[in-house]
């Protein structure tokens, strides 16, 4: 067995990056002619990003790249350094990352629940459109979803996932899910990986073997915030003696029994919470340091890093998790994109985009013909601008949220913001909490430039705005292909979702 520490191995295969592209690229032109005949006739949806004038420089220059899809659960882009944070330090590892790329200051989720998030993220369609609009749904068979597109154009793929377990995944060679073990995740995508370059050196492919693509999901900062250890009250903020601890049943107290929390009890939710990035960010460190001793994040990987969705922390009616919410606290990720070689580090993309827009800019990168069905549109355009040093493109578009099969929507466009709740839907997602306990009113406008906390709703006083933006819901959604069926959820899999702190809605 090879030793990963062997520094010639390491030398021969950076400075082969160039030829190994290529070399790559050839092999899976067959495969990506073969896959385009399969989807001709195919367009992207008429949008104000895809300036096709200017998309071209990046547009398949990816062609043959391995790529790494770094997802972490529970992530708020406002908790990252990179993304203007600073209480403490919570981040160096993905900071670095992401500087060293493309970041998108206002991405937003579909939904701030984990299945629905990353379907989206898989098939480029809102959950609606994909079926899986409640964890525990399945994908549906029908659906060509990234690992299939890409491995039908000749890639190896495999999927090491710490939640979203059993959601029908399809596409992919080698797949492990730990149910919230990070560490086993990590461990297990390295191994995978470097089983891969053994298996190419055993038959001779050296450096122009197939590209994978790799995706590795952590359990992230998901409440109970263990992921941080003791790290809050040892080092964070030490002395606390409130209601409030990394256990599931302290924090659940908190919204069942409709416990008042002080600022010292905020603080040290922040402690609990910013603990639990921190073992992300060191987790996330630990997989790209063991890529990197491969030689496998230098010139020839893509790497894309998102969130499924926030967290609320208290912030809106005193709820602490996600399912609920429909704010910003939870919708707004974190997304960055690099193409090393390609894309200049340091670039920001300011215009406002959707995670499902990742599957078709990926798609874009790599020269893969996208399905003809899909919401998201390519941020190639953007990441273009970028490379050039330019933060213009417009104002971007609106994004938009849903609710499971509710009629429930959210829109942003500029800077404001609609929640179009017409039937006057109530969640309820913490069990043992009184009904009503995260009222919705039917109609919320926000500012989001002289309000980003949303705290006061402008939907009397600005009628004319209301309108605007509700209509812009109806207009999206309008024609648009839908999945949702009520789905049985097998009672161990309910079991499962409840040891990870998943409760119904």
């Amino acid at each position: 067995m090879r030793n990963i520490a062997d520094t010639s191995a390491k030398r021969k295969r950076c400075g082969a990056g160039a030829r190994s592209r290529a070399a790559r690229a050839g092999l899976l032109a067959g495969a990506a002619l073969a896959l385009s005949l399969a989807l001709a006739g195919c367009g992207g949806p008429d949008d104000a990003a895809e300036d096709e004038g200017a998309r071209q420089a990046l547009a398949g220059a990816a062609a043959g790249r391995n790529v790494l899809l770094l997802t972490i659960d529970t992530l708020r882009a406002d908790r990252l350094n990179a993304y203007g944070y600073a209480v403490r330090t919570t981040s160096p590892n993905l900071d670095a990352l992401l500087a060293g790329g493309v970041l998108f200051e206002r991405a937003s989720a579909p939904r701030a629940t984990t299945w629905p998030s990353l379907a989206t993220v898989l098939t480029g369609l809102y959950p609606s459109g994909h079926g899986v609009v409640e964890n525990g749904y399945e994908l549906p068979d029908d659906l060509p979803t990234l690992p299939l597109l890409l491995r039908d154009a000749g890639y190896r793929t495999g999927a090491f996932l710490s939640n979203m377990c059993k959601a029908n995944h399809r596409g992919w060679d080698a797949f492990a899910c730990s149910g919230g073990e990070d560490g086993k995740t990590v461990r297990r995508a390295v191994e995978w990986v470097r089983s891969l370059e053994e298996e190419g050196e055993e038959r001779g492919e050296g450096e122009g073997g197939r590209p994978w693509l790799l995706w590795v999901h952590l359990f992230g900062a998901h409440g109970p915030y263990y992921n941080g250890g003791g790290l809050a009250r040892a080092e964070l903020d030490p002395g606390y003696d409130g209601p409030l601890g990394p256990k599931k049943w302290r924090l659940d107290r908190v919204m069942e029994e409709g416990i008042e929390l002080d600022g010292r009890d905020i603080a040290h939710l922040d402690a609990l919470y910013d603990a639990a990035v921190i073992g992300s960010d060191r987790l996330s460190g630990r997989l790209l340091g063991g890529l990197r001793e491969l030689g496998e994040l230098g010139d020839d990987a893509v790497v894309v890093l998102l969130a499924d969705h926030g967290e609320e922390l208290y912030d809106h009616h005193r709820y602490l998790y996600h399912a609920c919410s429909v704010y910003e606290t939870t919708l707004h990720v974190p997304l960055g994109i690099l193409v090393p070689g390609l894309l200049p580090g340091g670039g920001r993309v300011a215009q406002r985009v959707e995670l499902g827009d990742v599957l078709p800019t990926l798609l874009d990168l790599l020269g893969v013909p996208a399905p003809a069905e899909r919401h998201g549109v390519s941020l190639v355009p953007y990441l273009d601008r970028a490379a050039g040093g330019g933060r213009g493109g417009g104002p971007g578009r609106p994004v938009f949220g849903e609710y499971g099969s509710v009629p429930l929507h959210t829109v942003a466009a500029g800077d404001w913001k609609l929640v179009w709740n017409p039937t006057g839907h109530q969640p309820h997602c913490v069990a043992g909490a009184p009904e009503g306990h995260y009222p919705l009113e039917r109609v919320e406008l926000y500012d989001l430039a002289a309000d980003p906390a949303e705290t006061e709703n402008l939907a009397e006083s600005n009628p004319a705005k209301v309108a605007e933006l509700s209509a812009l819901v109806e207009r999206r959604f309008a024609g648009l292909r839908r999945r949702v069926e009520p789905q049985e959820i097998p009672e161990a899999l309910r079991e499962e979702l409840r040891a990870l702190g998943y409760l119904p809605n």
